[in-house]
């Protein structure tokens, strides 16, 4: 019965992580350049913020069930059968889960860059803008200058680069994820089929 349960779960992680495997690879190689092509940041910014919510979620349950059911399957192992790679497939499983984290602080500095130049260039094109208003239209276009101005302000809540920066962001992470997570996988697959070649033997002794 023990072997039974500790097989069971050795194949639901193992599937799990499979998922979780091509999850994050269909995120980084079809999901997000398509983003990418986005005519518009809202539509972009919208779409991105739909996507991670619903990925993240998908990803932690895959990676928590995952590694939950290779834990319990090394504890419930005989303790001749313990082997390290359910503890090796564990502790990848845990570091594609925690890789955004990691990314994060690289990914944050980037993205800091980003909005110092971006706010430059705004006072720049902000300043030029309202002497060549003065210049051309006068002192009776201030009220539509001052209209164009508040309707910049609102788009620039929805900042191209910065959203493109995100998604850049987001797609390395879900790089790093498929590596570590394939890793891991094969590792699994590997030691399953191991785990199977040894019984084989044991019964044809």
């Amino acid at each position: 019965m023990a072997s039974r349960t500790v097989s069971t779960l050795k194949f639901v992680g193992s599937i799990s992580l499979g998922l979780l495997t091509g999850l994050s690879y269909t995120l980084s190689t079809l999901t997000l350049p398509t983003l990418l092509t986005l005519p518009t940041a809202s539509s972009a910014s919208k779409a991105f913020t739909n996507l991670t919510t619903l990925s993240l979620a998908h990803i932690r349950t895959l990676a928590n069930i995952s590694t939950g059911s290779f834990l319990l399957a090394y504890i419930l192992s005989p303790r001749s059968q313990k082997h390290p790679y359910l503890l090796w497939t564990t502790l990848f499983v845990a570091s594609s889960g925690w890789t955004e984290y990691f990314l994060r602080f690289a990914v944050a500095e980037k993205a800091v860059g980003a909005r110092k130049n971006n706010v430059r260039r705004d006072k720049k094109g902000k300043g030029r803008q309202m002497d060549a208003s003065y210049e051309v239209l006068g002192a009776a276009s201030d009220r539509d200058s001052e209209g164009t101005a508040s309707g910049e302000e609102m788009e620039e809540d929805v900042n191209g680069e910065e959203v493109r920066e995100q998604m850049e962001g987001f797609m390395m992470t879900q790089i790093v994820r498929t590596a570590v997570a394939g890793i891991g996988f094969a590792m699994s697959v590997v030691g399953i089929w191991g785990d199977g070649a040894a019984d084989l033997v044991i019964i044809e002794m």
